[in-house]
């Protein structure tokens, strides 16, 4: 009778309340969810501007014109023919890509010499640089292949035979898991997920905090009871609160759900449970309900830099990669978009027992601290911690 008491009075204060706390664990996934869905709604950069700057206007460099202009990831907002104009275009940022046609040009590809072209792009933001990069290649490896093509039939070669002497090695190309290449799958779920487990820690911290200042138990109420019981009450609505977003994901915004559902919700299920203990840990150490929130912030931030969600975690460096360890998200980004993507994630079982032991760690730790301030203060905590490290220090030089 005693857990179910205790049960039963979490779950009251979860919902009491005109905007109770318990919402906050729907509503802030959802809201994350929405905010980032619609910023890569577009799901690929595209319409990148354009300067062409041509200085031959030559039935050659018309040709490559209008191949830049059709392609769908530039967008042709000027076309000059002094080199000047182009360069005052970048620098007063109308354009972000440049394609400089010399006046020789034609003459150059009569002479087989290879054609000088050169493109310049603004990387300030290197998505805009890396998609004209590889769009650029593409366009220009048309051409040179059609260019080389009508030299080869100039010389009495049939157009299929100079065809394949032109482009004589054929890469055929099959993207898996995201066919698109589009940032809406590989980055959503993820978002949504950073989403989560800043609900709990909303939720979870103050209200843990809060019995420090108001005494809801009685002593005789184990330590680990109390905690349990909030993070049980946490966690049946943080679970389904991720399922809920990901049906928005789904029918929203497209993203796809290869894998089992029952992996994903292994998944989950441990994600949260060691956000939750390492939040216990982060609501004891705190010395009010501001404090709470305010610390385990400082936490949550850098773990999705450090998660493998955007910046791939074997090319991290090792201290970086060390350091990742201590974040949730790192276990649980990757296999969580692996599921939803692929189908599968090979690191399942391992990733959600490190997050288990993650989590059972922290909420052990905390527990015992919780009965500590508990029973002492948390003045009586801090001094007593003091003096056992002046303790320690004193047993070494002895």
């Amino acid at each position: 009778m005693k857990v179910w008491h205790v049960l039963k009075q979490e779950w009251h204060w979860l919902w009491q309340g005109r905007f109770p706390v318990a919402a906050i664990l729907f509503l802030l996934p959802l809201a994350f969810t929405l905010a980032f869905g619609i910023i890569y709604y577009q799901n690929s950069v595209e319409r990148i501007p354009l300067v062409i700057c041509d200085e031959e206007q030559s039935v050659v460099s018309r040709t490559i014109v209008q191949a830049y202009s059709d392609a769908e990831k530039f967008q042709l907002v000027d076309q000059v023919t002094r080199s000047e104009d182009m360069v005052d275009d970048l620098n007063s940022g109308k354009a972000l890509v440049g394609l400089y046609i010399p006046e020789d040009l034609s003459k150059q590809v009569k002479l087989g010499n290879p054609v000088p072209l050169m493109l310049t792009v603004n990387s300030a933001n290197n998505m805009f640089g890396n998609a004209a990069l590889t769009a650029a290649s593409e366009i220009n490896k048309t051409l040179s292949v059609g260019i080389a093509a009508k030299l080869l039939e100039a010389g009495n070669q049939l157009p299929a035979a100079a065809m394949n002497m032109a482009y004589p090695v054929r890469l055929g190309i099959r993207i898996v898991n995201n066919p698109t290449a589009g940032y809406t799958p590989f980055m959503l779920a993820g978002l949504t997920m950073n989403g989560l487990q800043i609900a709990i820690m909303l939720v979870l911290c103050p209200l843990i905090a809060r019995e420090f200042r108001y005494h809801g138990y009685e002593k005789s109420i184990p330590s680990w009871l109390i905690l349990g019981a909030k993070v049980l009450c946490v966690l049946v609505m943080a679970v389904p609160s991720f399922f809920l977003s990901l049906g928005f994901l789904y029918y929203s915004f497209a993203v796809p759900v290869q894998g089992s559902l029952a992996a994903l919700a292994v998944m989950i299920t441990a994600f949260c449970l060691a956000v939750a203990g390492i939040m216990v840990l982060f609501a004891v150490l705190s010395p009010d309900a501001v404090m709470s929130i305010e610390m385990p912030l400082l936490y949550i931030m850098p773990g999705l830099l450090y998660s493998g969600l955007s910046w791939p975690d074997f090319y991290m460096s090792d201290v970086a990669a060390a350091i990742a360890q201590i974040f949730p998200m790192r276990h649980a980004a990757d296999s969580v978009r692996d599921i939803l993507l692929a189908g599968y994630a090979p690191a399942l079982v391992s990733q959600s027992l490190q997050l288990l032991l993650m989590g059972a760690g922290a909420f052990v730790l905390g527990t015992a601290i919780f009965a500590l301030r508990r029973r002492y203060g948390m003045k009586t905590v801090l001094a007593l911690a003091a003096g056992g490290l002046i303790h320690g220090k004193k047993g070494g030089r002895s």
